[in-house]
Protein backbone atom coordinates (compact mmCIF):
# COMPACT_ATOMS: atom_id res chain seq x y z
CA UNK A 1 0.00 0.00 0.00
CA UNK A 2 1.19 3.39 -0.78
CA UNK A 3 1.12 6.33 1.54
CA UNK A 4 -1.08 8.94 0.33
CA UNK A 5 -0.78 12.61 1.60
CA UNK A 6 -4.44 13.16 2.17
CA UNK A 7 -7.08 10.48 3.31
CA UNK A 8 -10.54 9.82 4.02
CA UNK A 9 -12.23 7.35 6.23
CA UNK A 10 -13.96 4.34 4.44
CA UNK A 11 -12.04 5.37 1.19
CA UNK A 12 -11.78 1.35 0.48
CA UNK A 13 -15.74 1.23 0.86
CA UNK A 14 -15.46 3.58 -2.20
CA UNK A 15 -13.61 2.37 -4.32
CA UNK A 16 -15.19 -0.82 -4.13
CA UNK A 17 -19.14 0.52 -4.43
CA UNK A 18 -17.46 2.57 -7.54
CA UNK A 19 -16.13 -1.03 -8.87
CA UNK A 20 -18.92 -2.86 -7.95
CA UNK A 21 -21.17 -0.18 -9.73
CA UNK A 22 -19.19 -0.26 -13.08
CA UNK A 23 -19.33 -3.84 -13.22
CA UNK A 24 -22.95 -4.49 -11.93
CA UNK A 25 -24.86 -1.13 -14.02
CA UNK A 26 -21.67 -0.26 -16.49
CA UNK A 27 -23.03 3.26 -18.37
CA UNK A 28 -25.03 4.15 -15.24
CA UNK A 29 -22.27 2.72 -12.65
CA UNK A 30 -19.63 4.91 -14.59
CA UNK A 31 -21.48 7.79 -14.58
CA UNK A 32 -21.93 7.60 -11.35
CA UNK A 33 -18.55 6.05 -9.89
CA UNK A 34 -17.25 9.40 -12.30
CA UNK A 35 -19.11 11.91 -10.24
CA UNK A 36 -17.99 10.19 -6.79
CA UNK A 37 -14.35 10.01 -7.83
CA UNK A 38 -14.93 13.78 -8.64
CA UNK A 39 -16.40 14.47 -5.14
CA UNK A 40 -13.73 12.34 -3.65
CA UNK A 41 -11.00 12.80 -5.25
CA UNK A 42 -10.46 16.06 -3.09
CA UNK A 43 -10.04 14.31 -0.04
CA UNK A 44 -8.16 11.36 -1.24
CA UNK A 45 -5.25 10.87 -2.96
CA UNK A 46 -6.06 7.03 -2.69
CA UNK A 47 -9.32 7.60 -4.49
CA UNK A 48 -7.91 10.34 -6.91
CA UNK A 49 -5.17 7.81 -8.13
CA UNK A 50 -7.12 4.74 -7.64
CA UNK A 51 -10.82 5.84 -8.56
CA UNK A 52 -8.70 7.51 -12.05
CA UNK A 53 -7.37 4.13 -12.58
CA UNK A 54 -10.51 2.62 -12.57
CA UNK A 55 -12.61 4.71 -15.12
CA UNK A 56 -9.70 4.18 -17.92
CA UNK A 57 -9.74 1.05 -17.18
CA UNK A 58 -13.62 1.01 -17.96
CA UNK A 59 -12.99 3.13 -20.86
CA UNK A 60 -10.40 1.17 -22.64
CA UNK A 61 -12.64 -2.12 -22.48
CA UNK A 62 -15.28 -0.50 -23.30
CA UNK A 63 -13.21 0.42 -26.80
CA UNK A 64 -12.02 -2.91 -26.63
CA UNK A 65 -15.75 -4.85 -26.33
CA UNK A 66 -16.82 -1.95 -29.60
CA UNK A 67 -13.53 -3.75 -32.02
CA UNK A 68 -14.54 -7.07 -30.75
CA UNK A 69 -17.84 -6.51 -31.53
CA UNK A 70 -16.68 -5.11 -35.01
CA UNK A 71 -14.93 -7.68 -35.83
CA UNK A 72 -17.29 -10.80 -35.17
CA UNK A 73 -18.05 -9.99 -38.65
CA UNK A 74 -15.32 -11.42 -39.84
CA UNK A 75 -15.29 -13.93 -37.72
CA UNK A 76 -12.21 -13.23 -35.15
CA UNK A 77 -14.69 -11.52 -33.10
CA UNK A 78 -16.15 -13.98 -32.25
CA UNK A 79 -12.97 -15.38 -30.42
CA UNK A 80 -12.25 -11.77 -29.21
CA UNK A 81 -15.08 -11.18 -27.48
CA UNK A 82 -15.38 -13.84 -24.79
CA UNK A 83 -11.50 -13.13 -23.74
CA UNK A 84 -12.14 -9.46 -23.49
CA UNK A 85 -15.58 -9.86 -21.20
CA UNK A 86 -13.92 -12.58 -19.11
CA UNK A 87 -10.55 -10.22 -19.11
CA UNK A 88 -12.40 -7.46 -17.98
CA UNK A 89 -14.48 -9.26 -15.17
CA UNK A 90 -11.70 -11.22 -14.00
CA UNK A 91 -9.67 -7.76 -13.67
CA UNK A 92 -12.18 -6.06 -11.98
CA UNK A 93 -12.41 -8.87 -9.29
CA UNK A 94 -9.02 -8.52 -8.85
CA UNK A 95 -9.32 -4.61 -8.10
CA UNK A 96 -12.11 -5.09 -6.21
CA UNK A 97 -9.87 -7.52 -3.91
CA UNK A 98 -7.18 -5.53 -3.72
CA UNK A 99 -9.05 -2.38 -2.88
CA UNK A 100 -11.03 -4.26 0.02
CA UNK A 101 -8.17 -4.58 1.38
CA UNK A 102 -6.98 -0.38 1.13
CA UNK A 103 -4.27 -1.66 -1.57
CA UNK A 104 -3.47 -0.15 -5.01
CA UNK A 105 -4.45 -1.97 -8.03
CA UNK A 106 -2.76 -1.16 -11.34
CA UNK A 107 -5.10 -2.70 -14.23
CA UNK A 108 -3.36 -4.10 -17.54
CA UNK A 109 -4.02 -2.80 -20.57
CA UNK A 110 -5.41 0.22 -19.61
CA UNK A 111 -4.86 3.69 -21.91
CA UNK A 112 -4.74 7.31 -20.05
CA UNK A 113 -8.01 8.79 -21.10
CA UNK A 114 -8.39 10.63 -17.87
CA UNK A 115 -4.90 13.00 -16.36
Amino acid sequence: MELYSKSIPRENIIMLLMSGGIIVFNLIGFIVSYFVWKEYSKDSDFIKENGRRLLNFHISFVIYEIIAGILIFVIVGAILMPIVTIAYIVMTVIGMIRYGSHRDYKYSLTFDFIK
